[in-house]
C-alpha cells in the first residue's frame, strides 16, 4: 500500500506550503523511487545487492525529508502562523515514522536478521498505524 499512500501524503504536505508542480513532481518521483527500490531490494537474492537497493532506497528518502526540511519549511515560515504550524507537526511526524521503516528493514529479517522476523512484523505494523 506504501506505493498509494506515501504519494498521495507528500503532495498534501506540499500544496500546505503552496509549493510549485515541478517541486511537487519530484516528491512523488523520488517516491516512487524510495518505494520501488525498496522492494526490489527485499526482493534481491543476493545478500549484498540487497543493501545497496537499501541504500538507494534510502538516499530516496533522504531527498524527500531534505526538500521538506530545507524547502518547505522555509515556504511555512511565509504562511499563516496557523499553516506553519500545521505543516511542522505534519512534518515532524514523517521525520520520525519515515525514518524508522530503513532502519526497521535494516535490522529486519531482509537486511541483516539481527531482529527476528515476529518483531519486525509487529515494528511495521506499528509505523503503518
Amino acid at each position: 500500500d506504501w506505493l498509494f499512500t506515501t504519494p498521495l501524503l507528500l503532495p498534501d504536505l506540499a500544496l500546505l506550503v503552496d509549493a510549485d508542480q515541478g517541486t511537487i513532481l519530484a516528491l512523488v518521483g523520488a517516491d516512487g523511487i524510495m518505494i520501488g527500490t525498496g522492494l526490489v531490494g527485499a526482493l534481491t537474492k543476493v545478500y549484498e545487492f540487497r543493501f545497496i537497493w537499501w541504500a538507494i532506497s534510502t538516499a530516496a528518502m533522504l531527498y524527500i525529508l531534505y526538500v521538506l526540511f530545507f524547502g518547505f519549511t522555509a515556504k511555512a515560515e511565509e504562511m499563516r502562523p496557523e499553516v506553519a504550524s500545521t505543516f511542522k507537526v505534519l512534518r515532524n511526524v514523517v521525520l520520525v515514522l519515515w525514518s524508522a521503516y530503513p532502519i526497521v528493514w535494516l535490522v529486519g529479517s531482509e537486511g541483516a536478521g539481527i531482529v527476528p522476523l515476529s518483531i519486525e512484523t509487529l515494528l511495521f505494523m506499528v509505523l503503518d498505524l
